[in-house]
């Protein structure tokens, strides 16, 4: 598949070219974009700090320049949710980009589950509407609770740091589906069927996007989050999580999960 938004998108219609999507999401020019790229909802650039040599600004607040063993990593936040990354993930077709690894928080959906630990995403179930309007076809709610996964040769790279990274640390590497939902609050009603119709580890909301939107444009992704709550024990984003908990998430995060990461993406195999 050749790289780019497709044709059916229908953007030459209305005289949209691919440099205005760019500056418009990403807030600078498509040259600005490394071919590696990693993308965030929320989290800020001073994740890199422990490892980068160089960090440096290009579009405030948004995009991130970093340099790591010799080489540069694009970093974007995207935003929270899947219409704002799964935007941004077709954005990156017209730019540079080839490779990317989306980080952020999954809500574990098992008990034996612990705050901080690591999720690498097999597969990810559509529970998003942004997905929905990436196909070429009408629109239908049958596309709802569809599969998506990650490019293989990426998330094994990805899989292979992340294993031996974690081997060496007190951190678990989960490996599973998760799923990618458009609500925080309305999600509790559903979590068992998530969990006991899918087989569900985790669940989020931005990943399907991503693997959608990057299987449309000739992007290869993947993605490794960090679970942030156990809802099963009644730690959830809203109540039960202790100061503990924080604690080691964020040091995992700064420590291992960025590692890993950047690792990954400034591997020779992928140049």
């Amino acid at each position: 598949m050749s790289k780019g938004i497709p044709d059916y998108f229908e953007l030459h219609k209305y005289n949209i070219s691919p440099d205005d999507i760019v500056s418009l999401l990403l807030h600078c020019e498509p040259s600005k974009i490394r071919s590696s790229v990693i993308v965030t909802p929320i989290w800020n650039e001073e994740l890199f700090l422990n490892h980068a040599t160089k960090i440096e600004s290009i579009s405030e607040g948004s995009v991130y320049d970093i340099s790591y063993k010799d080489k540069n990593i694009t970093y974007i936040r995207s935003g929270v949710g899947a219409p704002q990354t799964g935007d941004v993930t077709l954005a990156l077709s017209c730019t540079p980009c080839q490779n990317v690894i989306f980080i952020g928080s999954a809500g574990g959906l098992h008990e034996s589950l612990i705050i901080g630990d690591l999720i690498l995403v097999n597969e990810s179930i559509s529970g998003d509407g942004f997905s929905n309007y990436l196909k070429n076809q009408i629109l239908s709610p049958t596309s709802f609770f569809t599969s998506a996964k990650p490019n293989p040769e990426l998330s094994s790279l990805l899989e292979e740091y992340a294993q031996s990274i974690c081997l060496d640390s007190d951190i678990t590497l989960n490996k599973g589906t998760v799923f990618s939902i458009d609500t925080i609050i309305a999600q509790f009603f559903h979590l068992r069927y998530i969990h006991e119709k899918y087989g569900c580890i985790g669940i989020e909301m931005e990943t399907s996007a991503v693997f959608n939107a990057a299987s449309i444009v000739g992007l290869k992704a993947a993605a490794l989050l960090q679970i942030s709550d156990v809802i099963p024990v009644n730690k959830s984003l809203f109540s039960g999580r202790t100061e503990q908990d924080r604690l080691r998430r964020r040091h995992i995060r700064q420590a291992y999960l960025s590692k890993i990461v950047m690792d990954t993406l400034t591997d020779d195999r992928l140049y």
